[in-house]
């Protein structure tokens, strides 16, 4: 019977615990680049410049990438596809 209480009274309180948490989360991450931010923009803009740091195009080095455009103009087209179902996971959740 005090078997039964404890668990009852740690899943009220873990419902409890949910129910006056915040719904929301934020997550930050921060660097410090030792750069003019006009040098730093003009690095950035460049969708080809993203395959020095894109998490995505470092886990499929072998990714197709096709490039439509002037690279940091309005209107260019980065696409791209990989055989790595890794790759696409985070798009299909349900």
């Amino acid at each position: 019977m005090n078997t039964l209480l404890i668990v009852i009274g740690i899943l009220v309180l873990l419902l409890l615990i949910a129910f006056f948490s915040s719904k929301e989360m934020n997550i930050e991450k921060s660097i410090v680049i030792n750069q003019p931010k006009e040098k730093v923009f003009d690095y950035i803009k460049y969708l080809k410049n993203h395959e020095s740091f894109n998490v995505w195009m470092k886990m499929d080095p072998d990714m197709k990438k096709e490039y439509k455009g002037t690279d940091g103009q309005p209107g260019f087209i980065y696409a791209w596809d990989s055989n790595k179902k890794k790759m696409w996971a985070p798009v299909n959740r349900k």
